[in-house]
């Protein structure tokens, strides 16, 4: 495993963290039924909205990026997952400005080197 695949796994475990099932279920707050909004939501024209559901090998390489990612101080672990949940589902990979400002950094390049040394960091850790 090298670099570039520990970040696509990571990139990876973000997506499957997005497919998952929620924590706490929604609790019914009241007794009126959800109706959509707009007149596209009626079923005429739209199909209905499909949920994804991770598979088991999407699951096994979550788990194995989590205990990878656990071996890594804190401000790494925050930079590492920041990063993975960005850039998941993105072509153009992570958003760094947006990233810059969460993290209360000035510049974008300041965020992607420290992602980088922290990628480096975990890799020869293993």
């Amino acid at each position: 495993m090298d670099i570039a695949s520990l970040h696509v796994l990571l990139v990876n475990a973000a997506e499957t963290d997005r497919k998952m099932p929620m924590a706490m279920r929604k609790q019914k707050l009241a007794s009126w039924p959800d109706y959509p909004s707009d007149w596209h939501g009626y079923g005429w024209t739209q199909k209905g909205e499909t949920i994804l559901k991770p598979t088991s090998q999407e699951i096994s390489n979550y788990d194995k990026a989590m205990s990878i990612v656990a071996r890594a101080d804190e401000t790494d672990r925050q930079i590492i997952w920041a990063v993975a949940v960005s850039a998941a589902y993105r072509r153009r990979g992570a958003q760094w400005s947006k990233l810059s400002r969460i993290l209360g950094l000035n510049d974008p390049r300041v965020v992607k080197q420290r992602y980088k040394d922290a990628l480096m960091n975990l890799y020869y850790g293993l």
